[in-house]
């Protein structure tokens, strides 16, 4: 079974409004939604399109950290994805939403890193909060793991283990790549 687990906008939703109001609407546009942050302005790897995908429950952890999660289920090439509930919770594009988020601690980060992962996604604005949230995306991707943002619908995907399908078009003016991000679990 598929699962679109992006989100949906159309042009009344408020990020859209917000795009379209900054200095730069067409920059601006590519942090709306379920998105690829890209600062490093590298190309992703073709093959990265399919993944074995890991979704991880952290439902209600703040900072979600090393011990949170079992790092032995997780393999070099995983597309690993963060369930904190938090836009299910709060909705895309409101207030509440933006304020304060679940992240990931940077030891966590370092250590998807580590393992070489192509994906870290998260059900939020992002795997760090402020000023800390484009240093460690450009981390990640200067290691060739890219941060997927604002992933929607995860509490329909049913099992841990999924293939996770990202698609995205390479733009090399844009930080943010807008994308859709379909999971396939296993029929039961």
């Amino acid at each position: 079974m598929f699962i679109d687990i992006s989100v949906k906008l159309d042009d009344n939703s408020p990020v859209i409004k917000w795009a379209n109001k900054q200095d730069d609407p067409y920059l601006a546009m590519g942090h709306v939604g379920t998105h690829i942050d890209v600062y490093e302005k590298t190309n992703i790897p073709l093959e990265y399109l399919k993944s074995n995908g890991m979704v991880f429950n952290v439902t209600g952890i703040e900072e979600v950290g090393v011990n949170d999660i079992d790092l032995d289920q997780v393999h070099e090439n995983d597309a690993i994805i963060f369930r904190t509930s938090h836009l299910r919770k709060y909705g895309y594009g409101t207030d509440d939403y933006f304020k304060d988020h679940p992240q990931l601690s940077t030891e966590l980060i370092d250590a998807l890193i580590e393992k070489k992962v192509r994906f870290i996604g998260i059900d939020a604005p992002g795997i760090r909060k402020g000023e800390e949230h484009e240093v460690y995306d450009r981390k990640c991707e200067k290691n060739n793991v890219y941060v997927i943002e604002n992933i929607s619908s995860l509490h329909l995907v049913t099992s841990p283990h999924c293939t996770i399908y990202t698609m995205w078009m390479d733009d090399d003016i844009k930080t943010g790549l807008r994308c859709r991000v379909v999971a396939e679990i296993a029929d039961n």
